[in-house]
């Protein structure tokens, strides 16, 4: 009977042992996965930080001054107001981050809308300091309420604004009350429910007030002109040093094509992997900046470049369309690149219709 017992004890010290092997490999574990928890936890929460850098992300155009009224005089008097209180909102963070002043800096980039041309040329300064040296040039639709002179400064952006007329615009860029760069109108704030009717109608007269632009053209003045940085209107036939670009018409392509911006840098767009068929082919759509420029000996030099290549923005990293150089020529058509995933939800109004669609009510 002892040896019995025995035995059982034993048996029983050895499942003790094991069920405590067992325990202490579930707490390591357990451990392990608290730490990779918390890991993850604080990378969100520094990708989030880096994410609200953006003061708005979602604007609501209707609770902006309504500008269509002001005078001039009361225009620069709302934009200095406007201004005060991001740099206001930008001292401060600045203090709350250092105690150590910053020095201001030039801004590299000044913007000229051409409501007469519909071109808005982007420039940055020469050695001397002055704006002379053109960047980039963008086709444009303004409007009515649109500025006809003055020259403001950019405060506040957001990556989507929800526009008059129920309709939302990408990467919106304040320059005075409702008056806001920002791309052509989308039916919602996704980025397959472009309205294709409005982007055709791109380098003429169709909005209200706003500026409109191609999608990779609002993206790179969001991402490379700062708070502060000058906006002059005014109106003319000659469109610039860098001529006028154009914008492929969408209204017509096949499938969910018509529901994308071309430009849109997003590896979901279908554009980048579309392929047109031979007919196509033998029209095909460019973009086209002539700039001439006359030597002191009176020949002239023109420079015609039709590309249809996306370049890689390299101040920031996205893909854009800048070029730092004079005769280097931007376009509107993205590359055919990687194989993404075409959204299934289609979005785009009948084209009988797409003419009269809030034209008119939307300052966009």
């Amino acid at each position: 009977m002892e040896k019995i017992k025995k035995i059982k004890l034993n048996n029983q010290v050895k499942w003790m042992i094991l069920v405590g092997v067992i325990l202490f490999i579930l707490v390591i574990l357990s451990i392990g996965r608290i730490i990779d928890y918390t890991k993850a936890t604080s990378a969100m929460a520094k990708t989030d930080t880096l994410h609200n850098k953006i003061p708005e992300e979602v604007i609501e155009q209707s609770d902006l001054v309504d500008t269509s009224k002001l005078s001039p005089e009361e225009l620069k008097k709302l934009n200095e107001k406007e201004l005060k209180k991001v740099e206001e909102k930008k001292k401060q963070e600045e203090k709350n981050n250092t105690n150590k002043p910053t020095k201001p800096v030039q801004n590299k980039y000044y913007i000229k809308v051409n409501y007469g041309a519909q071109v808005v040329t982007i420039y940055t300064y020469d050695k001397n300091g002055k704006y002379t040296v053109p960047v980039k040039a963008c086709v444009c639709s303004t409007g009515a309420a649109t500025p006809t002179s003055g020259v403001y400064r950019m405060s506040w952006k957001a990556t989507w604004g929800k526009l008059f007329g129920n309709v939302w615009g990408q990467y919106c860029t304040q320059i005075v009350g409702d008056i806001l760069f920002h791309s052509v109108p989308y039916k919602q704030n996704r980025k397959d429910t472009l309205v294709s009717a409005y982007y055709d109608r791109l380098g003429t007269k169709d909005s209200m007030g706003c500026i409109r632009l191609t999608t990779i053209d609002a993206l790179w003045i969001f991402n490379n002109c700062p708070s502060g940085t000058q906006v002059e209107f005014y109106s003319s036939s000659n469109p610039g040093p860098l001529g006028k670009p154009t914008a492929r018409k969408v209204s017509g392509a096949p499938g969910k094509l018509k529901n994308w911006d071309p430009t849109d840098p997003d590896l979901n767009n279908p554009w980048r992997t579309y392929k047109p068929n031979k007919d196509e082919n033998k029209k095909p759509n460019t973009n086209t900046n002539v700039n001439t420029n006359s030597s002191t000996n009176t020949n002239t030099n023109t420079n015609v470049n039709t590309n249809t290549n996306t370049t890689t923005n390299n101040e920031t990293g996205n893909i854009g369309t800048n070029n730092e150089n004079v005769n280097n020529m931007q376009t509107t058509e993205p590359m055919n690149t990687e194989k993404p995933t075409i959204p299934t939800e289609p979005g785009n109004p009948s084209e009988n219709s797409n003419t009269t669609i809030n034209s008119e009510v939307s300052k966009k």
